[in-house]
């Protein structure tokens, strides 16, 4: 079955023709798919930042688009590159964490690439031209392409789960930080299905306690900081009008005490 779209993301930028690259190999083997950027801003090596941009997009695609995702700091290494099905799309990359939002919300089979099937040389610095999108528009013409794929089980994600201390406190951790400075926890609204009553819940970050969890930004006073769930049902830390991270000194990795 014919895939039509190939949706790209990648920390390439577009000032030194990489993308086209990518682009231009893709057109040759698949001259009728319609090619989509979601971002080539992505900072350079940030796998979170990418992971979580997929993880922001993806779901509004039509079925059968094909993702192909080049945020890779270990090309060339021993990492692999896998392609990752689920029911609704294909999602092509490096083995590094970036499909780690996919992996937690989709059912998926999992397929390492098998680097030694391609005849043609590959790059061992461009896997995105020679390797990634090659693998997509064959997908995209109706291909299966046995000979260049073997199952797994596993593949990598950073997204840990929280740490239960006890019934109602949880140690969460910023996994990521957005545009505006809201800190992104790891912590899904699905997590708190157990909990009938949230009125209570305050988070603590240093010497800072929050417990105003509102709908929207504006419901806070210009400055305020306060707790909402972002567009893809992550609890957050915000500030109306400002950055949330600036005020409070966050990075990625920080910890996060939250009590229900």
């Amino acid at each position: 079955m014919k895939h039509p779209f190939i949706a790209l993301l990648t920390d390439f930028g577009t000032e030194d023709g990489y993308v086209a690259a990518m682009k231009g190999r893709i057109l040759s083997e698949a001259p009728e798919v319609r090619l989509i950027d979601i971002s080539h801003s992505i900072k350079p090596f940030n796998v979170r930042q990418a992971a979580f941009c997929l993880n922001n997009s993806y779901p509004y695609f039509p079925e059968k688009t094909i993702f192909v995702v080049v945020v890779d700091p270990g090309v060339g290494t021993s990492r692999h590159g896998i392609v990752v099905k689920t029911s609704q799309h294909y999602f092509i990359g490096p083995d590094n964490g970036v499909f780690s939002f996919v992996i937690r919300r989709e059912g998926f089979q999992a397929f390492r690439i098998l680097l030694d099937a391609f005849e043609e040389p590959v790059s061992p610095t461009f896997h995105g031209r020679d390797v990634f999108v090659r693998l997509a528009a064959w997908l995209a013409n109706g291909q299966t392409l046995p000979n260049y794929l073997s199952p797994v089980k596993k593949i990598d994600s950073f997204l840990n789960p929280p740490q239960k201390i006890s019934g109602r406190e949880l140690i969460l951790e910023v996994f990521h930080i957005d545009h505006f400075g809201n800190m992104v926890l790891n912590l899904h609204r699905n997590d708190l299905l157990e909990y009938d009553d949230l009125s209570r819940m305050r988070v603590r970050i240093g010497e800072v306690e929050l417990n105003s969890l509102l709908d929207t930004f504006g419901a806070a006073e210009k400055g305020a900081l306060l707790l909402s769930w972002d567009s893809s049902d992550f609890l957050q830390i915000a500030q109306n009008m400002g950055s949330a991270a600036r005020q409070l000194k966050a990075a990625i990795g920080d910890q996060v005490y939250l009590y229900l």
